[in-house]
């Protein structure tokens, strides 16, 4: 009867030993696929963040195109302005007339104005 008692204990312990194994098993096998979700949906965050990035980066540089172009047209001298020794002087028949103040003239590059005049 010793014996009996012996191998029954042996054997529930075996199968209290394996039982352990197995939850242990089930449990990092949880652990790994909770982690995986995380790493997914930290990359998928991470992939949305920098095409929302890309996109505004692309707006702010149309906006900025548009508002050269505009600075651009408006800072263009007009056909009877003239640029006279880096200041912008309007031509009409013999007279002569400088843009700006006397102390802050408009000055100019080529056919440029140095800011907006119209």
């Amino acid at each position: 009867m010793d014996m009996r008692v012996f191998w029954s204990v042996l054997a529930a312990l075996i199968v209290f030993g394996v039982a352990v194994i197995g939850w242990r098993a089930f449990e990092r096998q949880r652990d790994i696929e909770d982690a995986n979700a995380a790493l997914q949906s930290i990359s998928a965050y991470a992939t949305r963040a920098m095409q929302d990035g890309q996109r505004a980066d692309l707006q702010r540089r149309h906006q900025q195109q548009q508002q050269q172009a505009a600075n651009s047209r408006l800072r263009e001298l007009a056909g009877n302005q003239r640029c006279v020794g880096g200041v912008v002087v309007v031509v009409d028949g013999a007279t002569y007339t400088q843009l700006g103040t006397v102390g802050d003239p408009v000055r100019c590059n080529g056919r440029y104005a140095d800011r907006p005049i119209r």
